[in-house]
């Protein structure tokens, strides 16, 4: 083999393990009503924006979806000799340390500002724990209003050592954001009805009105195996 064959060989090398270790395994997909397709979170302490131009509004009610741990963690090892796989802290003399609980989360950051109160979190002492299919409503961000500006960005943020000290480095599910998105005004449309046939000055008379709100559409999260039907709905507090 020439020089020629053996560097192409060595670059081969170094980008298929570039490519390889470009993620820690985790597989969290996140969605918005703007998006036309899920973004993919691979990696703990990941966060990944998506621009939303400048709609006429965008009203975010809350978050939700399904997280799960996975069996890789920053300090801390699944036990070989637990059939239930437990969490232990790192080698301490020739032995794994104390059993410990590992979390992770993700979390919706707006226009790279503020981070929703809401956010998607599972924690436990073993792979496999999961939140469940979850719908976590909070408080009501109006995003023009709020912010002061049309232009909208949402920011999906995966835990990483930043936020825990011993965190999750392959979590798997699904997150997405509970929300009201309008490109454009909607078109109004409804009736005035007057009781009368005719008004006398310092009489009262009876107006009605009706709205019509229909010719709507509902947009669901393009997820391949997540179901929303088993979602179990918190409400935020008053």
């Amino acid at each position: 083999m020439n020089f020629k064959s053996l560097f192409r060989a060595a670059l081969a090398v170094f980008f298929t393990a570039a490519t390889a270790e470009a993620g820690t395994g985790a597989k969290v997909y996140c969605w918005a009503p703007h998006l036309s397709s899920p973004i993919l979170l691979d990696s703990h302490g990941q966060g990944i924006g998506s621009y939303a131009g400048r709609p006429y509004g965008y009203k975010i009610l809350g978050v939700a979806g399904s997280l799960a741990l996975g069996d890789q963690c920053d300090g801390a090892f699944p036990d070989p000799a637990d059939s239930l796989k437990r969490f232990r802290t790192g080698w301490w003399i020739g032995a794994l340390g104390n059993r410990v609980d590992i979390s992770s989360h993700v979390k919706l950051q707006v226009n790279w500002a503020q981070f929703y109160p809401k956010r998607l979190e599972v924690k436990g002492d073993r792979p496999g724990v999961t939140t469940g299919p979850v719908r976590l409503y909070g408080d009501v961000w109006n995003c023009t209003t709020m912010f002061g500006y049309p232009e909208v960005t949402l920011v999906f943020h995966l835990a990483g050592s930043q936020d825990y000290a011993i965190p999750n480095r392959n979590p798997s599910g699904f997150f997405y954001v509970v929300a009201e998105y309008n490109l454009t005004a909607p078109q109004v449309t409804g009736t005035l009805n007057v009781s009368a046939g005719s008004i006398l000055r310092n009489n009262i008379t009876p107006v009605g009105y009706k709205i019509n709100r229909t010719g709507g559409t509902t947009t669901t999260p393009p997820f391949t195996g997540y179901n929303q039907s088993g979602e179990v709905t918190f409400l935020s507090g008053t």
